[in-house]
């Protein structure tokens, strides 16, 4: 039976997913594949830090450091590693980079910790997210709390775009804000050469 259409939605229903299904990291690459892609367009090189908040079993670090050839400092925190609640948590010190795949759903407030993160990053955010325009959030995962839309990331001063996370098109927002300003143009999911070393 196909999931409602979410009332917000001027699209229509949000197409179904499967439930409870562990995907293995070629299937999830594509979400640190563009975060990758986003912190080498804002300049990540080996002296940056990178924050995973959420960081899960830190497969993004893998990504950096296999794909890309990233040497910086990567910090993992998450509820395995460090027993955080990350509806409260503040950032112990700034970091470089603050990275959030697949978090801000699951929360009660997702906007505290976005606002939170750009606080604490010196350079930049990078956050993924299910698109809640083309999935429904909610039935992906019985932890999802809050959708979170394309709109209310550009609200909050983030860059977003769409991207195929989870096997359908357009499942997936990318949103990044650079302390610099966000003017990037946009391009495909191509992980841009990471230049090991240089600033």
């Amino acid at each position: 039976m196909p999931a409602p259409a979410l009332p917000h939605s001027p699209r229509s229903a949000p197409v179904a997913v499967e439930k409870f299904v562990r995907r293995t990291y070629l299937e999830r690459a594509a979400r640190y594949q563009i975060a990758a892609d986003r912190m080498s367009t804002g300049g990540l090189c080996d002296r940056h830090s990178v924050a995973d908040i959420g960081a899960g079993h830190t497969e993004l670090d893998v990504c950096l450091r296999t794909e890309h050839g990233w040497r910086g400092r990567y910090l993992p925190v998450d509820r395995w590693t460090s027993n955080v609640d990350l509806e409260t948590w503040q950032p112990p010190m700034r970091f470089d980079w603050m990275a959030c795949l697949e978090v801000i759903e699951h929360l009660t407030d997702p906007e505290r910790l976005v606002r939170v993160l750009q606080d604490g990053a010196e350079l930049g955010v990078v956050i993924t997210t299910p698109n809640p325009d083309t999935v429904d959030v909610l039935a992906l995962d019985p932890t999802h709390r809050t959708p979170v839309s394309r709109q209310s990331l550009a609200d909050l001063g983030f860059y977003t775009s769409t991207h195929n996370l989870y096997g359908t098109p357009d499942d997936g927002i990318c949103a990044v804000w650079y302390r610099a300003g966000n003017s990037l143009i946009e391009r495909d999911l191509a992980p841009v050469s990471y230049q090991g070393g240089q600033s």
